[in-house]
């Protein structure tokens, strides 16, 4: 997908990104970040499935994600603001950051399932055409968030992606129950 005929006008995660010339250092709101090409992302996880397979790539991926996810929405909660207001946050930060433009489609409050869409996931577009979803980063991310948020272990199934041609990446969260 060609973005270079998007202008952004204003993205408050540049406007507040602060940069220490001494150290090198990137921080957003009391949180360390680096820039990275999606690229490099997509072809450390290339090796991970070439070398150990790709069951042991998406492990790897979804537990970073979920990592990095579940500090920064601990991080709001313990700042004050509501799981809602904390999820809104999220959402708009990972946009902000590059990571594509995410959207709650539903919430089944009764069994708490969730589904969300990704469009323009630079995972999936730095990937290209794939056999099965690669955005196993965006899933743990995703599970990251909910499990935070709602207090319970989330895990997140990556049902469409971009790589498998589909106009935008679609999750679905279900908790985790323990079996008797």
């Amino acid at each position: 997908m060609d973005h270079k005929s998007i202008r952004v006008t204003r993205n408050p995660v540049l406007e507040n990104l602060s940069f220490d010339a001494n150290s090198g250092a990137l921080d957003y709101n009391g949180i360390r970040y680096m820039l990275i090409r999606p690229e490099t992302v997509v072809e450390i996880q290339r090796v991970i499935e070439e070398k150990f397979g790709a069951e042991a790539a998406h492990e790897i991926f979804y537990r970073s994600g979920f990592r990095g996810t579940s500090l920064t929405a601990k991080k709001l909660l313990g700042s004050g603001l509501s799981p809602e207001k904390c999820l809104e946050a999220m959402f708009k930060m990972g946009s902000h950051l590059g990571w594509g433009n995410f959207k709650l489609l539903k919430t089944d409050r009764k069994i708490g399932v969730i589904e969300v869409t990704i469009s323009a996931s630079p995972f999936a577009e730095a990937y290209g055409p794939s056999e099965q979803p690669v955005c196993a980063i965006l899933c743990g991310a995703l599970a990251g968030i909910f499990s935070i948020l709602k207090g319970k272990d989330y895990k997140c199934t990556e049902i469409g992606c971009v790589a498998l041609e589909h106009g935008h990446c679609h999750f679905i969260l279900k908790p985790i129950t323990n079996s008797p």
